[in-house]
């Protein structure tokens, strides 16, 4: 077996072995999201030819070159184009896919925007890449709380790795050295990991949890109500206590608060508490758990080469932020669409994505999706970190760098000669 890291999700495991066979994958240590990554690779549905299809016919398998030229006079004719995805890309893609963007005067996009931009918005202490380390978080925290996020099965070996059962050099015992919380607002497989297992209600129990948390903290309440956003007093003071008296606190926090409908009044709850933490020598850090390999290297990225972090607008010179990818196209701005590693009429609001369907979709994926079968041109490309090399950017920011196990399919292209290919044949046009 080779030595290999993970792309299956943003934990990016670096201590996996895996050996490609005839008839599958042999692995050491992947967990099951992992394994179904790799194995993604044997797939019998794999895209392995280029595709086109015209409104309201069935795609017809065409030659790489015809597949470029489509492309490449889809977007040369656009007036504004639309270039999302690249979280699931190596960051060297998105510097290409961002070049792309300027040369096209349009408006570049990443899969960060709906993950990590209420985020920076709400100034989250660890918000910004490189302030927190899941080492140092396996090392000295012992107060792990997920909050808004089922990581038993989202992201397998998160806690397995960094957070509830590793020794660290603070954490002499492991899981006994730890205290866990988990607060959804529904029973969920993680809370099995959790001494607090707490079910808030639906309607804004996040809200009012973090707000009698926050006046507790500071000691500025008095006796709590019979609930605090539907977790029993008692249970609500036990927390409240433990998260006071603890040495290192790691919140990781997930969808159920990042795309909840009180976002805006839970994310700076969130943060002040965290802040009065750290002010009362309680070390706080927060993480949000993408899911993508490069949700991080995606702002990364575009930070570096517009020191805007997504949602770029290259229209004008220099570039500016673009309002919302979501607004402009309700709004019916966007008259083509590159896509790159990404399923978005799968996973948008309905409104949203009927709208990206009634422009040009040119897509590139590794295996068929809803938006591919929607897509005027698909491009089959290789897979990130299996099949291709480049540096992903785990959850933590912290950068890893990745190198294939195996070779892609017969002239099966990657993503970086995709591009490149198609910059190529704008350049003639």
């Amino acid at each position: 077996m080779q030595d290999t890291v993970c792309c299956g999700c943003s934990v990016v495991c670096d201590d996996v072995a895996a050996k490609v066979t005839k008839t599958g994958i042999q692995s050491l240590g992947l967990c099951a999201l992992g394994h179904a990554y790799y194995s993604s690779i044997r797939s019998q549905t794999r895209l392995k030819k280029a595709q086109m299809k015209a409104k309201s016919t069935s795609a017809k398998t065409i030659p790489f070159k015809k597949a470029y030229e489509e492309a490449s006079s889809i977007l040369s004719s656009s007036q504004r184009p639309l270039l999302i995805g690249w979280s699931n890309s190596p960051i060297e893609v998105s510097h290409l896919g961002l070049k792309l963007a300027k040369s096209l005067k349009g408006v570049y996009d990443s899969t960060a925007s709906f993950e990590y931009g209420q985020l920076r918005q709400h100034k989250l202490v660890g918000g910004e890449t490189g302030t927190v380390n899941l080492e140092d978080i396996r090392n000295l925290a012992d107060f792990i709380v997920y909050w808004g996020v089922n990581p038993a099965e989202s992201h397998h070996r998160h806690a397995s790795r960094y957070t509830v059962f590793p020794t660290g050099e603070k954490i002499p015992e492991g899981r006994e050295s730890r205290t866990v919380a988990v607060l959804d607002i529904r029973q969920t497989e993680s809370m099995r990991l959790a001494n607090h297992q707490l079910i808030l209600e639906f309607k804004n129990g996040d809200e009012q949890f973090l707000t009698t948390l926050l006046t507790e903290i500071k000691g500025t309440t008095g006796t709590p109500p019979v609930k605090v956003g539907g977790i029993p007093a008692i249970e609500f003071l036990s927390f409240a206590k433990q998260i006071q008296e603890a040495n290192y606190i790691a919140i990781f926090y997930g969808n159920g608060l990042l795309h909840s409908p009180h976002a805006s009044k839970t994310l700076p709850l969130l943060s002040k508490v965290a802040r009065v933490l750290n002010k009362k020598s309680r070390p706080c850090v927060t993480l949000p758990m993408v899911a993508y390999c490069n949700s991080i290297g995606v702002v990364t990225a575009s930070q570096t080469d517009t020191k805007i972090p997504y949602s770029v607008d290259f229209n004008r010179q220099p570039p500016r932020p673009y309002k919302s990818v979501f607004k402009g196209l309700i709004a019916n701005e966007f008259d083509a669409a590159l896509i790159v590693g990404w399923d978005p009429l799968s996973m948008l609001p309905a409104p949203i994505a009927r709208a990206l369907e009634k422009i040009p979709l040119i897509t590139l994926s590794t295996h068929p999706s809803l938006t591919t079968r929607e897509s005027t041109v698909v491009i089959p490309t290789a897979v990130t970190g299996v099949e291709t090399t480049g540096v992903v950017y785990r959850m933590d920011g912290s950068a890893v760098p990745v190198q294939p196990i195996t070779k892609p399919p017969a002239n099966i292209p990657t993503e970086v000669q995709v591009l490149e290919q198609l910059a190529s044949w704008l350049a003639v046009l």
